[in-house]
C-alpha cells in the first residue's frame, strides 16, 4: 500500500468505529483492534522495504488522530494503543534509516508537544523522547525544551503541580550530562514530591554516591512507615544498596520490613528464605505466617508456594469465591467439603443479586461445577430446586439452570 492509501485506512477505521466523533465502549474496542492491525501490517511491509520514513508518519498519524477522538477508553485501550505505537517509533529509532534521521524525529516530538498532541497523550511522547535521544547535542535541546514548558506554566498558578514533573526531567538530563553534583542538588532543593527525590537518588547512586543515596531513600521509606503496603520501589531500592553496600544488619531489618509492606512478593520471601538456616526456616516462615490474618488476599501465594495447604484453604474461606478458582487444583482433592460450601455460599449470594441472563448464567456455571465434588451432584439439583422455586418468572434463569 501506498502512503496515502494508508492514510485513507486510517481515517476509514475511525469513520467506522466513531458516531458523530465518539466511540462509545463497545466500538473503542474494536477501533484499536483495527488500528493495532493496521499498524502491525503497515511496520511489517514498510520496514522490509526500507520506507521508515512513511512508517513513522503513519504512526504519528494514527497517534494524533486518537488524541483528537472522544471515546470511552474504560479497558485501557488508549494504554494498549499507545504501546503499539512506541513500538514502531522504537524501530524507526532503532534503525536511524538516512531519510528520517533522529535529529527529524525529534523535531516532530518536541513540536507535537503543546501543539499537535493532545493533552492527555502527551506524557507518552514526553516519556518516550525523555527515555530517547541522548547524544550530547539532543539533551541541550531536551533541557531547552523543558526550561520553556516551565517558564510558560510559571505563569499560570493554577498549573504549579505540573512544574514539578518537567523539573524531574531536567534532573535527569543533568545527571546524564555530567554536571557536578552539588549543581544539581541546588536544582533539585525545594523538590519534595517523593518521585522527584527518589530520581535524585538514583542520580547520587550513578554518581557513587552511596550514603547520600541511602540517606534520600531512608527518608522516602519512613514515610511508608504507617502503610499496611507498599506503593513505590524505594523500599526495595533501599534493601537492595544495603545489600550491595555490605550493610548486613540493616538489610536483614529492611527485609523483614518488606515483607510486611510486599506481602505476597514470591521473590521477596525466597530471599528471606536464604537468609535463614534451613534447620531454622519452617519456625521462622511459621511466625512470619501467624502475624498475618487469613482475610489477608495477598498472602495467599505465599501459602500456595510453601505448600502451607491448610493456611491456604483458610485463607481462600475468608478471601471467597474468586481465589477458589485461583488455587482450585491445589485445594479440591485434599477439601472437597470446604470447597463445595463456598460454591454454596457464592451461588446464594449471587442468584439473590442476579437480574440478568449473564448473572444467571454465572450462577449455572457454579452449580454445574458443584457436581465435580462428592455430594455436589445433590446439592446442585437442591439449589437449582430452590432457585425455581423462588424465582418461577424469571424466564431466562429457568434457561440457565436447566438440566441441573
Amino acid at each position: 500500500m501506498t502512503l496515502s492509501e494508508y492514510k485513507k485506512e486510517i481515517t476509514a477505521i475511525f469513520r467506522r468505529n466513531t458516531r458523530g466523533g465518539f466511540a462509545d465502549w463497545r466500538h473503542c474496542r474494536r477501533l484499536e483492534d483495527e488500528l493495532e492491525g493496521l499498524l502491525e501490517s503497515c511496520k511489517n511491509e514498510l520496514l522490509s522495504t526500507g520506507r521508515e520514513k512513511e512508517l513513522f508518519e503513519i504512526a504519528c498519524r494514527a497517534y494524533v488522530k486518537w488524541g483528537d477522538t472522544n471515546k470511552d477508553d474504560s479497558y485501557g485501550e488508549t494504554q494498549y494503543f499507545a504501546r503499539a505505537v512506541c513500538d514502531i517509533w522504537d524501530h524507526v529509532y532503532e534503525r536511524e534509516h538516512s531519510d528520517l534521521p533522529r535529529e527529524k524525529m525529534l523535531d516532530w516530538f518536541l513540536s507535537s508537544m503543546g501543539n499537535t498532541v493532545t493533552d492527555y497523550m502527551e506524557d507518552v511522547v514526553l516519556d518516550y523522547v525523555m527515555d530517547h535521544f541522548k547524544e550530547p547535542e539532543f539533551l541541550v535541546r531536551k533541557l531547552d525544551f523543558l526550561y520553556a514548558k516551565i517558564e510558560d506554566l510559571a505563569e499560570d498558578g493554577s498549573k504549579d503541580y505540573m512544574i514539578e514533573s518537567y523539573k524531574e526531567y531536567v534532573l535527569q538530563i543533568m545527571g546524564e550530562q555530567g554536571r557536578p553534583i552539588d549543581f544539581i542538588r541546588a536544582y533539585a532543593k525545594d523538590m519534595t514530591r517523593q518521585s522527584s527525590r527518589e530520581r535524585l537518588a538514583d542520580i547520587e547512586q550513578r554518581y557513587g554516591n552511596t550514603s547520600e543515596a541511602i540517606a534520600i531513600y531512608e527518608e522516602l521509606a519512613a514515610r511508608e512507615m504507617d502503610q499496611v503496603w507498599s506503593r513505590h520501589d524505594y523500599s526495595i531500592k533501599l534493601k537492595d544498596i544495603y545489600r550491595e553496600n555490605g550493610l548486613q544488619d540493616k538489610y536483614q531489618a529492611q527485609m523483614e520490613r518488606l515483607l510486611i509492606l510486599e506481602t505476597g512478593n514470591e521473590k521477596l520471601l525466597e530471599e528471606y528464605k536464604s537468609l535463614i538456616p534451613p534447620e531454622d526456616w519452617e519456625k521462622v516462615r511459621d511466625r512470619l505466617f501467624d502475624s498475618l490474618g487469613p482475610e489477608d488476599f495477598r498472602a495467599l501465594p505465599w501459602y500456595a508456594q510453601e505448600g502451607c495447604l491448610d493456611r491456604l484453604m483458610e485463607g481462600v474461606e475468608a478471601c471467597g469465591y474468586e481465589y477458589l478458582k485461583a488455587y482450585r487444583k491445589m485445594l479440591e482433592g485434599k477439601y472437597p467439603e470446604r470447597c463445595l460450601a463456598i460454591l454454596v455460599e457464592t451461588a446464594d449470594r449471587d442468584m439473590a443479586e442476579a437480574n440478568k441472563r449473564w448473572d444467571y448464567r454465572h450462577v449455572a456455571r457454579i452449580l454445574r461445577w458443584m457436581r465435580k465434588y462428592p455430594g455436589g451432584e445433590e446439592k446442585a439439583a437442591s439449589l437449582a430446586a430452590k432457585y425455581r422455586a423462588a424465582y418461577p418468572r424469571r424466564s431466562a434463569m429457568m434457561e440457565e439452570i436447566e438440566g441441573i
